[in-house]
């Protein structure tokens, strides 16, 4: 037991350590910067979809107009089982989605990390393998955007997206799922 304990001991002490390594950036004015990066995603689906929760993916690109205002352009993909205990169906989805993304104003001048908004509109193409439908998709959320250094950054956000099945692969009820992410951006360009 101690030598596990000494074990995860040790694991911390590295881990804090190498966070207490990286040496965050002063807080960054993105006025005129391109953002780009890639994300894990967890995908909790309505229960009355028949899709399950999944893991999947997300790209994405961003342009930053100025230090409040930016339009940003991503990619989901989601590979998800039936919610249905005798069905053998699998999901693919794939999301595509124009979002604002507003910066809000921080009291510190000085910090390294920021908070938006997100507004958005897109498609979603679901495909159960014997068929496929796509459906428009609305969806707003928000995050934390965390710099280390001027061009690198982690990135974490939540989204709320609406969309209407086509009452074959998936009812046709409205339709309410989340998305949480977490990844890295990379920051270029600008003044």
């Amino acid at each position: 037991m101690q030598r596990a304990w000494r074990r995860r001991s040790g694991f911390v002490i590295i881990a804090l350590t190498a966070w207490l390594a990286v040496t965050p950036a002063g807080a960054a004015d993105l006025a005129k910067q391109w953002e780009v990066g890639a994300d894990l995603l967890s995908t909790t689906m309505d229960n009355d979809t028949t899709i399950d929760d999944a893991f999947g993916w997300r790209v994405r690109g961003a342009y930053h107009f100025n230090k409040t205002h930016a339009a940003e352009l991503t990619y989901d993909s989601v590979s998800a089982d039936s919610n249905i205990k005798t069905s053998t169906l699998s999901y693919d989805l794939e999301k595509i989605m124009a979002t604002y993304l507003g910066t809000l104003k921080n009291k510190k001048p000085d910090a390294k990390w920021q908070t938006y908004v997100l507004f958005g509109a897109g498609q979603v193409s679901y495909d159960n393998g014997f068929d496929s439908q796509t459906s428009t998709v609305l969806q707003t959320g928000g995050g934390i955007r965390i710099l280390f250094t001027k061009s690198l950054a982690l990135r974490v956000d939540g989204r709320v997206w609406h969309f209407h099945g086509d009452s074959q692969i998936i009812p046709r009820d409205g339709f309410f799922s989340f998305d949480f992410t977490v990844g890295a951006s990379w920051l270029f360009g600008g003044k």
